[in-house]
């Protein structure tokens, strides 16, 4: 009689198992500002989810900076700072970030992510610089570098675009 009830809960356990699907990666897309605000944000959260259901990743999008706990932030494969601008962490929630990356968590910054926190050294050091100006836009040509890079392979050695380039300052 043991023994079928163990089957039994063996055969339970592996039609279970097979119905549940594998958690998708998912990325945090945080785009609060306390300095300038960018108009393109709006679109920029819509391309991120779009993105991510073309590409098989579940993309939450908010301005709440409250997610920023241990608890949450294990959720996500990655957090990006969408053209976040100026001090948009307290204390708590900057603990809660550095642990988060410390513990393998990625980070990926876009545009003005540069221009957010100048009084967190700690994030300096993960950005690698603080926006510090920028003239009007212009067109520029980049020399590209390496070209096997699958971020840059499809780029000619030459590459020509008009832009917003920033100039940085580390502290």
């Amino acid at each position: 009689m043991r023994s079928k009830k163990y089957l039994l809960f063996l055969l339970v356990i592996l039609v279970a198992g097979s119905s549940f699907k594998k958690a998708k990666p998912r990325l945090l897309v945080f785009s609060k500002t306390a300095g300038f605000r960018h108009d393109c944000i709006p679109v920029a959260k819509l391309a991120m989810i779009q993105l991510g259901a073309d590409n098989g990743f579940d993309v939450d999008t908010t301005e709440d900076a409250s997610v920023f706990n241990t608890k949450n932030l294990k959720r996500y494969k990655a957090v990006m700072f969408l053209n976040t601008t100026g001090n948009v962490l307290d204390d708590a929630q900057q603990s809660a970030m550095e642990s988060y990356i410390k513990k393998g968590g990625g980070y990926i910054g876009v545009h003005a992510a540069t221009d957010t926190e100048y009084d967190w050294p700690w994030y300096n050091q993960l950005v690698g610089a603080y926006f510090l100006s920028h003239p009007n836009q212009q067109t520029a040509t980049l020399q590209v570098v390496n070209r096997e890079h699958p971020a840059t392979k499809h780029l000619d050695a030459s590459w020509v675009r008009r832009d917003e380039w920033y100039n940085f300052k580390s502290i």
